[in-house]
């Protein structure tokens, strides 16, 4: 397991901590990969009933790392023919990571702390249940970097919060606070920042007092016609990613996101 993404086991909830605090928890390629271990591990871990997953340091994830530069590298190399096959296997190998955590038997958590950006919106829905503090920034503002939100966004945003208010949110690409988070679907509760641990864990307490094999079997029967279709859905939408990733308006959006160096957006 890397060192950016730890597990606690301590049957019956299993916590997975996102650990990069210095870069808000920030995704680079090691992440994505952390973050497909650790729902193998805790999977693989007999007794647990409950996952919560949350980020170091107060913080939840702040999207791409873009310090960190494109987790593209090659795949962008060469002309576009050859490059996009390239890219759609890499969209899909990340997207992959993001997936093996919804798959997870158990229900999953998200604790949401100070902000929720980009593919840490993506993230997060990827969890069964979101809770988040008065105070946190979300935003989905792909759109800014001339891409798409190409980690589920386009896919399970509107199947969360409805199709109109996904679309605004990743046409404006805007902030919004926690209490428009609740008001519109997106978390289940708002806490005050401190409460959020403590929160995270009595509801991990109430949910694993419940028989684990119904709830995973209801888990299944919710989830199961979306599971079923989620493959073809996302690579639909890594098809629609592979253009604006090659676009002169990725290059510029990039360049422009490294020089504002947002403190609730590029983890710095």
């Amino acid at each position: 397991m890397t060192s950016k993404v730890q597990v606690e086991i301590k049957a019956p909830v299993a916590t997975i901590t996102l650990n990069k605090p210095e870069r808000l928890n920030a995704l680079d390629l090691e992440v994505w990969e952390g973050i497909r271990e650790a729902a193998e591990a805790v999977d693989s871990a007999p007794g647990v009933r409950v996952v919560i997953l949350q980020g170091a340091g107060g913080a939840f994830c702040s999207g791409l790392d873009v310090k960190a530069g494109s987790t593209l590298g090659a795949a962008l190399e060469g002309s576009a023919g050859a490059a996009l096959p390239r890219i759609r296997h890499h969209l899909a190998h990340l997207q992959d990571c993001f997936t093996r955590l919804e798959r997870v038997r158990a229900p999953v958590i998200a604790a949401i702390q100070r902000v929720c950006i980009g593919a840490g919106m993506e993230l997060a829905l990827c969890c069964d249940i979101r809770i988040a503090a008065e105070g946190t920034v979300f935003a989905i503002p792909e759109v800014q970097l001339g891409i798409i939100p190409d980690m589920g966004g386009t896919q399970r945003l509107p199947r969360t919060i409805g199709i109109s208010m996904a679309k605004e949110l990743i046409y404006s690409a805007r902030r919004f606070d926690a209490a428009e988070a609740l008001r519109i679907g997106f978390v289940n509760h708002v806490y005050p920042a401190g409460e959020i641990p403590a929160r995270a864990a009595e509801l991990a307490a109430e949910i694993a007092a419940n028989g684990p094999l119904a709830v995973q079997a209801a888990k299944q029967s919710i989830d199961g016609t979306f599971w079923r279709e989620r493959d073809a859905w996302l690579a639909w939408e890594a098809d629609q990613a592979a253009g604006p990733l090659l676009s002169e308006d990725r290059k510029a959006g990039m360049r422009a996101a490294a020089e504002r160096k947002r403190a609730d957006f590029q983890g710095t």
